[in-house]
């Protein structure tokens, strides 16, 4: 390329002219560096048109804005008679208005909340929400105006901002302070790139906003919990207030490494030992406290040591190994020597949950719990200054239900001998009795309505009746187990 210019160049200062060739070169380097030139102009004034259609924006922005201060605040709502909808164009401005709520988001997605549209149907002077389109050379805009309420945070919020919260007698609209005017101004660039927008807020207020300082939030108080020790489980209950508020939560650490949140919460430690526990309590504005320089403890109880107090005995219904109540006594006897004055017990038929204190006596009525089976009482001796012994303890059996009746009972013998007549009787012991005592034998004259007398009391299953040759009795048998509970009589009754 440079050697065919240098050529041109020596043919321009000749006389030899040029070639069909060389002209044809020539012409399309003239042609290209036209184009460029034209593309330039293009871009130029494209640039310069999209400079101009903002210009006007921002002229229209200005103008509306300038129409919302001429106005004063009473007036200073939309006058349009129907509410305002909804679209569901995103890049419409009224996509951010709610049209059931009535409201406007003015920053779209950004951090405002959405507020509350002033509208006063027919109201005049005010504003219209939709501006007829605006025409600026070959440019056409929209023009969208919203008038929204404002609820300035100096003087309180919601609930905590009176209607009248500025205190001029005038009512605020249930505590909005300021109205906010934006303004949308949305037209299609002339590159053809689609919808562009140009947005301006501003506030209005009556010049009567007052700044109130906000209460200050005193500390909620926490002190020791009070617990309730059963064994390696004790029951926490937070003892904390709060002057001004609400306690909102109470959260806990054991001093086990283990941690819990609520007024009242139950832990199981591993081992019988002393445990540091600190409370941090919130309040419902959020101000904390702790207990944590208190020094607050729990010393978790072994329920079967005793800590240096009385230690004892106790003996259900005279050591008995059954009975068929629940209502029995116990006998109770402190051991060692020592005073008994101002002594205290408390009893027990879990080991668990305990009844009294108790003053103290060698004899006193206890109830078990119900139900047929092994029943455990404890006792805990306690002396005048609150120290306790051991955990004492019997055992006893609770049988409520009767043995069956004895089955087969027959004459297996009579003999006779001078005036008198022996009998020789038999049976056969009923079956499931686990705890059976014995029988009895009980007779009557068979011309008697009277009461029967016992013939024999005997665990074996025979029993002998000698009784005059020319009396008739009749008999029947019973038995009986070990707690006391008897069975009904044999039927049909044995003559002889």
């Amino acid at each position: 390329m440079m050697r065919m210019m240098q050529t041109l160049r020596r043919r321009l200062n000749g006389e030899g002219g040029f070639t069909i060739v060389e002209a044809m070169i020539s012409i399309s380097i003239l042609a290209v560096g036209a184009f460029a030139v034209a593309q330039a102009t293009i871009f130029g004034l494209s640039t310069t048109g999209l400079a101009r259609q903002k210009l006007s924006s921002r002229a229209a922005v200005d103008q509306q804005m300038e129409e919302a201060r001429a106005l004063n605040y009473a007036n200073l709502v939309l006058s349009d008679s129907s509410p305002i909808t909804h679209s569901a164009d995103t890049v419409n401005p009224d996509y951010w208005v709610n049209a059931n709520a009535q409201t406007y988001d003015p920053d779209g997605s950004g951090p405002l909340p959405a507020e509350a549209i002033v509208r006063v149907a027919g109201a005049s002077p005010a504003l219209a929400h939709y501006q007829n389109p605006l025409l600026n050379g070959a440019t056409t805009y929209e023009v969208y105006r919203y008038v929204t309420w404002v609820d300035s945070t100096q003087d309180g919020t919601g609930a905590s901002d009176a209607a009248d919260g500025n205190g001029d007698g005038i009512s605020d609209a249930n505590g909005q302070d300021a109205k906010r005017v934006s303004v949308v101004v949305v037209w299609n660039d002339q590159l053809g790139r689609g919808s562009t927008s140009l947005s301006e807020s501003s506030l209005f207020s009556d010049g009567q906003i007052l700044y109130k300082a906000p209460a200050k939030n005193a500390a909620p108080t926490v002190g020791c919990p009070t617990t309730s020790v059963s064994g390696k489980t004790v029951t926490f209950t937070a003892n904390a207030a709060d002057s001004d508020g609400t306690i909102a939560s109470v959260t806990w650490n054991f001093g086990d490494s283990a941690t819990a949140t609520g007024a009242t919460v139950v832990h199981t430690y591993a081992s019988f030992a002393t445990y540091s526990v600190v409370n941090t309590v919130t309040d419902n504005n959020g101000s904390t406290a702790s207990n944590s320089s208190m020094a607050c403890s729990v010393t978790t109880v072994n329920p079967s040591a005793g800590n240096g107090g009385p230690d004892g005995t106790v003996s259900i219904n005279g050591g008995a190994a059954y009975t068929n109540s629940t209502t029995v006594t116990l006998t109770l006897a402190k051991s060692g020597g020592g005073p008994t004055t101002g002594m205290t017990m408390t009893l027990s038929n879990d080991n668990a949950t305990w009844l009294g204190p108790f003053a103290f006596a060698t004899s006193y009525t206890w109830t078990m719990t119900p139900g047929t089976g092994t029943k455990t009482v404890y006792a805990r001796f306690y002396n005048a200054g609150g120290l306790y012994g051991a955990v004492a303890s019997d055992t006893i059996t609770l049988d409520t239900t009767a043995p069956g009746v004895p089955t087969s009972f027959v004459k297996s013998n009579t003999t006779i001998s001078g005036a008198n007549t022996t009998i020789t009787f038999t049976w056969v012991a009923p079956v499931g009795v686990t705890d059976l005592g014995g029988y009895r034998v009980y007779r009557r004259l068979i011309t008697s309505t009277g009461a029967y007398s016992l013939v024999c009391d005997v665990a074996v299953l025979t029993c002998n009746d000698t009784h005059k040759k020319t009396d008739t009795y009749e008999f029947y048998i019973v038995a009986y187990d070990l707690a006391t509970n008897v069975s009904v009589g044999s039927t049909p009754h044995l003559t002889g």
